[in-house]
């Protein structure tokens, strides 16, 4: 798990622990079925926070890619300095 998925749960764990001292035994789905209008925007805001968190997710990935790219273009310009340098480190030693 990831830190954006584990703040993620948290997060949602720390929901349902207020939303269970906060409603009675069985509460969740009394309240579901009496009234489905509700129960309605209840699915839709399920909906929609699954959503949300599949993009911050992906977008988490996207910042996962974008600093490995980052990072490689760093390793590879240091690389590329130090053999641009070698040749003349080595040649000295050579002409004296």
């Amino acid at each position: 798990m990831n830190p954006v998925e584990r703040a993620l749960h948290q997060e949602l764990t720390g929901l349902l622990d207020r939303l269970a001292t906060s409603l009675p035994e069985g509460g969740f789905e009394a309240i579901r079925a009496v009234n489905p209008t509700l129960r309605a925007r209840l699915d839709d805001a399920d909906a929609k926070l699954a959503a949300v968190r599949e993009s911050l997710l992906d977008g988490y990935g996207r910042w996962r890619r974008a600093l490995e790219d980052l990072e490689n273009l760093w390793a590879l310009g240091a690389w590329r300095s130090a053999a641009a340098e070698e040749p003349a480190e080595q040649s000295a030693p050579l002409a004296a």
